[in-house]
Order: structure tokens, then C-alpha cells, then sequence
């Protein structure tokens, strides 16, 4: 009788620790699986994001530059040789350029006698951080141009 106490005991123990880790495993694995997708979305959406602010850049600064060729024609008539853009006619080509290269970019030209500036925005959709809520990261860029004239450095 007390050899069948003894292993009943024992029994009892054995199931009892067993019971205490029951799931754990499943909750390391949750985790890890929440890490893991917060780690790709980073890596996924975050080049994805430099990529974007690299393009967003390189449209602002070629609508700059092709702004820039908008200049005053009266100026290069008159007797000094002086250049001078036509702002109005500089804002209006930067923009045509923006909306050429993407329709979705907002432009926002601004151009002087002297000079154009412009600021191209954008907000791309995400492809993994949307399962957390981000479903958009805003990437903008700023250019300036002005005109340049004459031959050699």
C-alpha cells in the first residue's frame, strides 16, 4: 500500500509541472511572430520609404532646373545682358513638370527674379505597417534653381 501511495504521489507531481507549462510555447511563438512582422514591415516600408523621398528629391530638383529655363525675354533684349526669369512663367513650367512626372505629387512652386523653389509632397501607402495602423508615410523634397548663363565654369 505504501509503494501505491508513493507512485500516486509521484504521479501527481509529474502531471502538476506538466500542467504549469502548458502554453508557454505558444506565447514565446506569438511573440517572436510580432517581432518578426514589426521587423519586415521596418526593413519593407522603410526602403520603400527612402526610395520614395529619393524620387520625391529628384523630381523637385529637375522641375527646379527645368523652371529655371523660363527667363524674362525683355531682359535678355535689353542693353546690360542681365538675365532675369519670368516667375510667373518659371512656377508654371515647375508645376507642369511635377504633374508630368507623377499626378499624385503636390508641387508647391515659388519663384523671384532670380531664382525657383520648388517643394514636392507625397504620401505613399504602405505595404506591412498598415496591420499596425500605419497606413501612409509622408516623403517631401526641396529644390532651387537659377538660371545660368555664359560658357566654362
Amino acid at each position: 500500500m505504501k509503494i501505491a501511495v508513493s507512485i500516486s504521489r509521484r504521479w501527481r507531481a509529474a502531471l502538476a509541472g506538466r500542467c504549469a507549462d502548458r502554453g508557454s510555447a505558444t506565447v514565446f511563438v506569438v511573440g517572436f511572430a510580432i517581432v518578426l512582422f514589426a521587423c519586415a514591415g521596418l526593413a519593407i516600408d522603410g526602403g520603400r520609404a527612402i526610395n520614395a523621398r529619393d524620387k520625391v528629391n529628384d523630381v523637385a530638383e529637375q522641375a527646379a532646373r527645368a523652371g529655371a529655363g523660363r527667363l524674362d525675354d525683355a531682359s535678355l533684349r535689353a542693353v546690360d545682358g542681365s538675365v532675369v526669369l519670368d516667375p510667373v512663367a518659371a512656377e508654371a513650367e515647375a508645376g507642369r513638370f511635377v504633374n508630368l512626372a507623377n499626378p499624385e505629387y503636390t508641387v508647391l512652386p515659388s519663384a523671384d527674379t532670380g531664382t525657383v523653389t520648388v517643394r514636392v509632397e507625397w504620401t505613399y501607402p504602405t505595404v506591412i505597417l498598415g496591420i499596425v495602423g500605419i497606413n501612409s508615410i509622408a516623403v517631401s523634397g526641396t529644390a532651387t534653381a537659377s538660371p545660368a548663363t555664359g560658357v566654362g565654369p
